[in-house]
């Protein structure tokens, strides 16, 4: 081999060892599930690409409705979709109340809502839930809803960031430390809220 062909091999090698991350990096990148399964770090069920919406589209008379007290802030949303709140509803509410608790200092940043639609008063437990924020809405609403959010159920939770995007969910029977340990991590990542 001459001088030449030397000079030539050892340059594709260099080049060879800067190119190797890059190229290593992109196939990672492209192919994620070779990564421990694929999984990712999250207990709730990822809305990709997060819905970006208003909440008052799914309250009756919701431009008239004050929600202020929402704004900036990062909310975990409760539907009751038939109208019937059961023994497993109650919990859910409680378990959901008992997060706040979890949180400790960052309890500030989430707020609560359960939309109402049952036709009655709202229930006792509902009005005496501290910081508990309760709103009406109806099967137009909750159709308007099921379009942006496929698959959603009587009970589940939908997390909205501060800017309003949904972008979260959760079952009825969801485990709150799950659900802690998913604010905490986007409280930890996000500036705002």
């Amino acid at each position: 081999m001459d001088k030449v062909t030397k000079n030539r091999l050892k340059l594709i090698f260099i080049a060879g060892l800067f190119a190797l991350p890059v190229m290593s990096a992109w196939l990672v990148f492209e192919n994620p599930q070779w990564l421990e399964g694929g999984e990712t770090k999250n207990y709730g069920e990822l809305i990709s690409p997060a819905i970006a919406t208003k909440l008052s589209n799914y309250v009756i008379n919701g431009s008239e409705v004050n929600m202020d007290d929402l704004k900036g802030r990062w909310v975990l949303v409760h539907l009751d979709v038939d109208g019937q709140c059961a023994k497993s509803c109650e919990k859910s509410v409680h378990i959901v109340h008992q997060l706040n608790v979890l949180l400790n200092k960052d309890a500030k940043r989430l707020k609560r809502v359960y939309l109402d639609q049952s036709n009655g008063p709202i229930a006792p437990f509902l009005s005496e839930a501290p910081e508990l924020h309760v709103f009406k809405w109806n099967h137009e609403n909750f159709t308007a809803l099921s379009q942006q959010v496929k698959q959603t159920e009587d009970g589940d939770m939908l997390l909205m960031d501060p800017l309003g995007n949904i972008m979260m969910r959760y079952r009825q029977d969801a485990d709150p430390y799950g659900i802690q340990k998913d604010l905490k991590l986007l409280f930890k990542a996000s500036q705002i809220g």
